[in-house]
């Protein structure tokens, strides 16, 4: 992604199947690094934090590259202010699972 991350704040966010996902409300950074997440506001209670590297700008949105049933089970963690170190550590394993 080439677009500062703080750019992607108040567009809308879809799944890779093109399905509306939710609105990108804020940005956070790992404690240990400069890696910037994506929040997203998911459903009705929920926020779905995202490593903005993986996600891609397109119109006057971005993409998410996983289905909906993927993002539906991703992790839940902390999304005010900095991420903890483990909670930077369970996203990388799920967004960028090694092979």
């Amino acid at each position: 992604m080439t677009t500062n991350a703080r750019d992607l704040v108040g567009l809308e966010a879809f799944a890779r199947d093109g399905g509306r996902i939710g609105k990108v409300k804020d940005i956070i950074c790992d404690e240990g690094s400069s890696a910037e997440c994506l929040v997203i506001k998911y459903g009705l209670f929920r926020d779905l934090v995202v490593p903005a590297d993986v996600v891609q700008e397109k119109g006057d949105g971005v993409t998410v590259p996983f289905t909906q049933a993927f993002l539906d089970v991703a992790p839940r963690v902390g999304s005010k202010g900095k991420l903890s170190s483990s909670d930077a550590a369970r996203l990388e394993r799920f967004f960028h699972p090694v092979s």
